[in-house]
């Protein structure tokens, strides 16, 4: 037991050792992780990612079925907490801060050490030694292209036979080199430094886009179950009218008031319409299925969408774009996140050619050593630095062969100018995008207000088509011609309005002016006013 002992204590510091590790590299990222956001969004709330607290939606152990309530706003905090594809986007965002941390530890005093032991047995004649190198390292690199190294080296050499003595043995170095010509300066060797602290601030800004484009996904999945049981409800309602149309057209035709032939064109049209609410309801199911799977709910949950946000649709005031077009885009060009990946990644291209250019240059670089030692002793003894040694010299690489620089120079260039290229393309497209969106939004108001006159005349027609068809004055055709005009104003009316919603948060979206909360996923852009 008592030789286990120091192994348990071992595994113990070691696991304590990790823990701390961890909880060090989780601190050292939300360092990063908020000096990006106040660089990149300073009048936003810094990203605080904690990927630990993600959990998966658990259905209830004792067997009830759930039933959840949702609008809106209770579903982006569900997808909040429960959706893949957002906890999916953290980790991204998180492996670019880790690889930040990594390629910044370069650029630290890293220490090192290494331990060996030898046991060696000779035979002829008949001797047997234990030997131990140990050594600790202590390293820099700088801005300017220099590298400093420094060692303490111990050996020790313990003999089992003969006089048994030990032999102990220090050494001290320093090494230094320092690039003159290529190679030399902040730009070529921070490069990775930068580009990684670069990639970060990437990172961040496709992180928030698509945190951008999930509210305008859930957005539309869920009003997609709002229209669709709109739509079903409708759907109920124009089969129990032309059910009663039926019922009115048979007792018409008993009494002799109207002739058979319409009777069987009620019939028809009762089938048409059940036809009809069969696939709606399948619709309906399959847009709830949609809506679970974004949100990260498990398929076997029942949910419930509050028809209320529907009726909120229709009680309060569409917006309508907040500024001419050519002020809209300008403000997208100045705020969209892409884009200003796009044009700094222009600013990389041009970094990286004159990199390639750097290559292409002599290397000179001037190197320095210092070593200090001890005698052999069968004591520990410090290095003698009075007597150490010193060395300088110097390397020299003229640029006779520098076929491969001059490829990597010329796809650099290739680079630089396919990225400009994008630049224009990113551009282009982000007019044509936004031209699209403002055109989506203006079209789908005018069509809300058509929509509403055409519903209310649709009432009205199939008020008057009752009343007359009751006094025999026109055919059950008309009747059921006008009924179904009516289902499908409204339902035209409804798809007018879901759209309308989901358009609003698109135009923003390509404005760069949808700030979206990373705790919870709402925007206030969402919140409707009141008609005027």
């Amino acid at each position: 037991m008592r030789r286990l002992l120091p192994i348990l204590l071992l595994l113990l510091l070691v696991g304590c050792t990790t823990e701390r590790r961890l909880a060090n590299l989780e601190q050292d990222v939300g360092v990063y992780l908020e000096q990006a956001g106040q660089s990149e969004l300073p009048e936003e709330e810094p990203e605080r990612l904690n990927l630990d607290k993600y959990r998966a939606y658990v259905l209830p152990t004792d067997g009830e079925h759930e039933v959840v309530a949702l609008d809106l706003r209770r579903s982006l905090e569900l997808a909040a907490a429960y959706s893949r594809e957002y906890q999916t986007s953290k980790e991204t965002l998180y492996n670019a801060a880790l690889a930040l941390r990594g390629v910044s530890h370069d650029w630290e005093w890293n220490p090192g050490n290494n331990l060996s032991a030898l046991y060696s047995l000779e035979q002829d004649p008949s001797q047997a030694t234990f030997t131990t190198d140990s050594k600790l390292t202590l390293s820099k690199r700088f801005l300017s292209g220099a590298r400093l190294t420094a060692s303490l080296a111990l050996s020790t050499i313990r003999y089992f036979s003969g006089d048994k003595s030990v032999s102990m043995h220090t050494l001290a170095s320093l090494t230094a080199s320092q690039p003159l010509l290529g190679g030399s300066g902040a730009l070529v060797n921070r490069e990775g430094l930068t580009q990684a602290e670069r990639n970060l601030i990437y990172a961040l800004r496709v992180y928030v886009r698509a945190r951008e484009q999930l509210l305008i996904s859930i957005a539309t999945r869920y009003y997609a179950v709002l229209n669709a049981a709109d739509t079903l409800e409708i759907g109920k309602q124009n089969l129990a009218s032309v059910k009663a149309s039926l019922d009115r057209s048979e007792a018409m035709a008993d009494a002799g008031r109207t002739d058979p032939f319409q009777v069987d064109q009620a019939r028809q049209k009762v089938l048409t319409a059940e036809a009809r609410v069969v696939t709606y309801e399948e619709a309906f199911r399959s847009a709830q299925d949609d809506l679970k799977m974004i949100l990260g709910l498990p398929l076997e949950v029942d949910i419930q969408a509050d028809p209320k946000d529907l009726q909120v649709l229709r009680d309060c005031e569409l917006p309508k774009p907040p500024m001419s077009f050519e002020e809209a885009l300008e403000t997208a060009l100045r705020d969209r996140l892409d884009f200003a990946t796009v044009k700094d990644r222009l600013a990389d291209a041009e970094r990286a050619v004159e990199i390639a250019k750097d290559g292409m240059r002599a290397r000179l670089d001037l190197n320095f050593q210092a070593t200090a030692g001890s005698i052999r002793a069968n004591k520990l003894e410090m290095p003698k630095f009075g007597d150490a040694d010193y060395a300088i010299g110097a390397n020299l690489d003229l640029p006779f062969d520098r076929l491969n620089e001059t490829i990597a120079l010329k796809r650099a260039m290739i680079a630089l100018h396919a990225q400009q290229r994008a630049v224009d393309a990113a551009r282009d497209n982000i007019t044509n995008e936004l031209r699209s969106s403002w055109r989506s939004l203006n079209s789908y108001g005018q069509t809300c207000a058509i929509q509403k006159v055409s519903v209310e005349l649709s009432e009205k027609r199939v008020e008057s088509t009752q009343l007359l068809f009751e006094g025999g004055r026109i055919n059950i055709r008309e009747l059921l011609d006008a009924q179904d005009d009516l289902a499908s104003a409204r339902n035209a009316l409804t798809q007018a309005l879901v759209n309308h919603r989901i358009s609003w948060p698109k135009l923003l979206y390509q404005l760069g002016q949808l700030p979206v909360s990373a705790e919870n996923l709402w925007s206030e852009q969402l919140d409707m006013a009141e008609k005027k």
